[in-house]
């Protein structure tokens, strides 16, 4: 459990140089392994530190991920249950210390605690609030959960989503209007993930087969990324016409005995490998032929991204954020939701045409520089974050006229 004493003097002054620079401190459940906390370290690690200080407060257990940020930027873990009535008492009481500008909350979890936190300080930081898609039980999202995600929209300042379809599908759910999201979408590190100079080697390093055609799919084993759906494909594969094929799932969770049932019922245990999770996922992109996900809804799958940037083509369901991404039959190929027949479709023409595959590949690696690449995304986040400072002048600039290290009043 936090207390207050461990937010350090260290932690919580700054000097005339950090003064001139916004404070964001990003407010999440934690930071396990996720697209959604990805997208956290990937941008805090890579706003520039001249112009924003940053820190992640994890509501309920800090997580795996919180080893990748930057060593500049505090991790601060409460360790509460959500909606505790103290938990937006002491959020409060870390915000005012640490004196943040700007209070970005992601997702539906975290933003009640955040909203009354940021109520309960005379000098209230701007609040954002972002949304990063469904999961199964968010899509059924009860009406008291509409009506409190209007009462919570009157109280933020901005309210953004990572894709046009998130935005759409959330503002018709919950009755608020459409024109208050804006749209922000992630970035991948496209030297991180790029395409492979020797497949083959990468092959053995992973343990993977060197001869058959191999089929990647990223994601955490939980119901709404469906891998049973694509076991099934699997078996409706016309195999003695497309040869040797061998899919790849990276990624762990609570679905994985049943993954691995399903798999040894169907009798195609020599044809998948399940790796769990991994520090090497952008090796295993590189070594793959082709990417697949069958996800039942998406936001903006990071996976995707890292698929593109790694110049593999996608198959995906037409869901979600997907088709913001994936250009169905130039960088990939989309298929209706609920449709094994697509599914096997679009997986025949690839693995059976080798130049289709190396067009689309190289179709979504250009994509993935032009639009999607981190530099893309950190210019994105620093025009929102620099905009809302802007109707909100008395954050930054004001400290520039105040002594840097003096402590900041008691509420």
């Amino acid at each position: 459990m936090l207390g207050m004493r461990a937010v350090t003097e260290a932690a919580v002054a700054h000097d005339a140089q950090s003064a001139g620079r916004l404070r964001i401190l990003h407010v999440v459940h934690g930071l396990s392994r996720g697209g959604l906390e990805n997208g956290v370290v990937n941008l805090v690690n890579h706003l520039p530190a001249l112009q924003f200080q940053q820190a992640v407060c994890c509501l309920e257990r800090r997580g795996e991920m919180a080893d990748r940020l930057d060593p500049m930027a505090a991790v601060f873990v409460m360790r509460w249950r959500r909606h505790s009535i103290a938990l937006p008492v002491r959020l409060a009481r870390l915000i005012r210390r640490w004196q943040a500008d700007i209070v970005h909350c992601r997702n539906w979890n975290a933003w009640p605690d955040t909203a009354v936190a940021c109520l309960l300080l005379r000098r209230r930081p701007s609040l954002v609030w972002s949304f990063h898609g469904f999961s199964d039980r968010d899509d059924e999202f009860p009406l008291r959960r509409c009506i409190a995600s209007r009462l919570l929209a009157h109280g933020t300042d901005r309210l953004f989503a990572v894709c046009k379809d998130a935005a759409v599908r959330f503002a018709a759910k919950t009755g608020i209007p459409s024109d208050r999201f804006e749209v922000l979408y992630n970035g991948v590190d496209t030297e991180c993930f790029r395409p492979a100079l020797d497949r083959r080697a990468l092959r053995r390093t992973l343990g993977l087969p060197l001869e058959r055609m191999l089929i990647l799919t990223v994601a955490n084993l939980i119901p709404v990324k469906d891998h049973v759906a694509l076991i099934d494909s699997a078996t409706r594969m016309p195999r003695q016409q497309l040869g040797p094929v061998h899919f790849v799932f990276v990624g762990d969770g609570p679905l994985r005995s049943e993954v691995e049932r399903c798999i040894t019922e169907r009798g195609l245990t020599n044809d998948f490998t399940l790796v769990g999770s991994s520090d090497r996922v952008a090796d295993y992109y590189r070594a793959a032929d082709l990417f697949v996900l069958p996800s039942r809804l998406e936001g903006m799958s990071n996976a995707i991204l890292e698929a593109m940037a790694s110049g593999l083509p996608v198959v995906a369901n037409r869901v979600g954020g997907n088709p913001e991404l994936v250009v169905d039959g130039t960088s990939g190929l989309l298929c209706r939701p609920n449709a094994p027949d697509d599914m096997v479709a679009a997986l025949v023409r690839l693995i059976s045409d080798h130049s289709v595959r190396a067009a689309m590949g190289g179709m979504a690696r250009a994509r993935a520089e032009a639009d999607f690449s981190i530099e893309a995304m950190v210019d994105r986040y620093s025009q929102f974050y620099r905009s809302m400072a802007a109707d909100h002048p008395v954050h930054g600039l004001q400290r520039l006229r105040v002594s840097a290290v003096r402590r900041p009043s008691r509420d």
